[in-house]
């Protein structure tokens, strides 16, 4: 795909701009022990996810050993209008991000209840198992473990998940389609897709992005990030080509499930999203993608400062009603 010219000045949405003026700038990922780093990013989700919606209850359950948590719709107020279906029937897998490495069922409390409310559906929320303790393999397997549970315990079944999370939606989605098993629908927010660091719009970030919002090096130090994380994720370069790595790199799309895939306009994995979406209309996929204009990476979990994050869930919850619910 040929790469499109961006706009001269990146311009931030004025929540985004508001948020980092009152935001400390954090020290890089690689600067803190994993312990810290997961303490840190989970203080930064905690202040951020908003109110927390009420839902009819939150069963704590185990799938082959991994923890999770399914989360049932709240019942309809009378009077509301929702269509004729069996909300608990249908599950949608969320996958948390955090770069494979940070992220908990907490950080994304406010989602998974917002989600389980809006698309009508049960919502299970995974604690799947992260890097450096655990490399690729182990989280995909956790995943691909709450997928099968599902398949065998509910109606119809979708995989949903934000950057990281949105990687192994994406290739659980992709696995799904390779056994023979029927998914859904996929959601997929700002998902990592492509392993490969040495491509023009990444290169191109580290430079175009050197002083956005003031924050010092803010593209050098996002691309240094994305590399760390690829090399504690997935340590063996050779591997980061499967499919189920870098989705991107499937020699073929066809069949896998319709995809919804949201993208952030200041987001340096915001090209190889693109790139997923036009494949899988090239290869007969249904995809609806909506690209928030003025946005950051991240926002689709801060819904207490962003209120693009409550639209963004509209549209992936509307989006995973119709796939449920369409005869």
């Amino acid at each position: 795909m040929t790469e499109l010219a961006e706009p001269a000045m990146p311009v931030p949405h004025n929540e985004v701009r508001r948020y980092f003026e009152r935001t400390a700038p954090g020290r890089p990922t690689w600067m803190l022990d994993i312990e810290a780093l997961r303490r840190e990013t989970r203080d930064e989700a905690l202040a951020v996810r908003g109110h927390l919606e009420r839902v009819a209850a939150v069963d704590a359950i185990t799938i082959a050993g991994v923890p999770a948590r399914l989360y049932h719709p709240a019942r309809p107020s009378a009077g509301a209008c929702y269509p004729d279906d069996d909300a608990t029937g249908n599950v949608l897998v969320w996958v948390h991000g955090g770069g494979w490495m940070h992220g908990d069922l907490d950080c994304y409390e406010g989602v998974a209840r917002a989600l389980a409310n809006r698309a009508r559906c049960a919502v299970l929320a995974v604690d799947y198992r992260l890097a450096p303790e655990h490399p690729f393999p182990a989280g995909f397997d956790d995943v691909w473990a709450a997928v099968k549970w599902s398949v065998a315990n509910f109606g119809r079944v979708g995989v949903a998940g934000d950057s990281s999370g949105g990687n192994l939606a994406a290739a659980a989605a992709l696995k799904a389609r390779d056994r023979g098993i029927d998914i859904a629908v996929q959601v997929l927010v700002y998902p990592v897709l492509e392993s490969h660091m040495n491509t023009p719009f990444k290169r191109t970030f580290r430079t175009r992005y050197a002083s956005f919002l003031n924050q010092p090096e803010f593209g050098a130090v996002t691309f240094d990030r994305i590399s760390y994380l690829w090399d504690t994720y997935v340590p063996e370069p050779l591997m980061r080509d499967c499919p189920y790595v870098s989705p991107l790199r499937a020699s073929s799309l066809r069949g896998v499930a319709p995809a919804v895939i949201i993208t952030a306009e200041h987001d340096i994995l915001r090209r190889e999203a693109e790139q997923y979406a036009q494949r899988l209309r090239d290869e007969d996929v249904k995809v609806a993608h909506r690209n928030y204009e003025g946005q950051i990476h991240g926002f689709f979990q801060m819904r207490g400062v962003m209120s693009d994050a409550q639209d963004a869930t509209d549209v992936a919850a509307s989006y995973v009603n119709h796939e449920f619910t369409r005869r």
